[in-house]
């Protein structure tokens, strides 16, 4: 059990560094006794110099309360959310340790679904300290084995000259180099947020006759929900407000956190 609790014990500690990275807010991973209930669990198989399929697990309200430190609002959060948000903090806390402690393992983490395993005896058991809020209950468990070790090259002949050795193929620069862990540097970079009401086209010849007191139609109504872009890619929906004698949106729907990442880095 001692490489699968080290193992365990890498993910949660990343996935909690992770989770502080997307949230600005330091996050602590205390290693903690007792029970949990898992609604929601992420396996990740297990390759490379030991075999074998681990999972990480949490209750629904501990899955809503995760991805609610992301998006601010747990009325918001929805099973979509949950399963984007869970495999994306996975997939970097596999990433992370496969290129630092982990190095021969090969980590693929499977799509989150409902917790149908059967935890272990020996599972362990997390708290996520996020900031002054209440903590986020982990549980992991699973069972690795060692793996295949590579064979060990054989020695030339002694009659024959042994050949050039072959340059090393060359590795990709995403490949080579860890994940960028310092996510929080650039989370005070102000970005470019517009607001669409809508939109329309026109002919040239009408754009020629615009004048003041011109009007277009854009074929909305004033409830009808704006968009919100980030350069210019959609992260959210909402509705027109006015707050203290000016314009604002209150958000109604938001786009799962896996997307907004996505629209952040085209």
């Amino acid at each position: 059990m001692g490489d699968t609790k080290s193992l365990l014990d890498a993910l949660a500690t990343n996935l909690g560094e992770s989770l502080g990275a997307m949230t600005g807010t330091a996050v602590r991973t205390m290693p903690t006794v007792g029970g949990a209930t898992v609604d929601w669990q992420v396996p990740v198989q297990v390759g490379g110099s030991a075999v074998g399929t681990v999972w990480v697990g949490l209750s629904q309200d501990g899955a809503t309360q995760l991805v609610a430190a992301i998006l601010g609002d747990p009325s918001l959060v929805t099973d979509a959310d949950i399963v984007d948000t869970l495999k994306e903090l996975l997939g970097q806390a596999a990433g992370a340790h496969v290129h630092g402690e982990g190095k021969g393992l090969t980590l693929t983490v499977d799509a989150p679904g409902p917790g149908a395993t059967p935890l272990m005896p020996d599972a362990q058991y997390y708290d996520l300290m996020v900031g002054a809020a209440d903590p986020i209950r982990l549980v992991a468990w699973g069972r690795t084995i060692a793996g295949l070790a590579p064979e060990p090259a054989r020695p030339a002949a002694a009659a024959m000259p042994a050949p050039p050795a072959a340059p090393p193929a060359p590795v990709p620069v995403a490949a080579a180099m860890p994940p960028p862990r310092n996510l929080d540097v650039v989370l005070d970079i102000e970005l470019p947020i517009t607001v669409r009401f809508g939109e329309t086209q026109m002919t040239l010849e009408n754009l020629a006759r615009l004048g003041p007191g011109s009007m277009i139609d854009l074929a909305r109504s004033p409830d009808d929900p704006v968009d919100l872009l980030v350069n210019g890619h959609l992260v959210a929906r909402g509705q027109v407000v006015v707050v203290s004698g000016c314009y604002g949106v209150r958000v109604n729907e938001v786009v799962s956190p896996a997307d907004r990442l996505r629209s952040l880095q085209m």
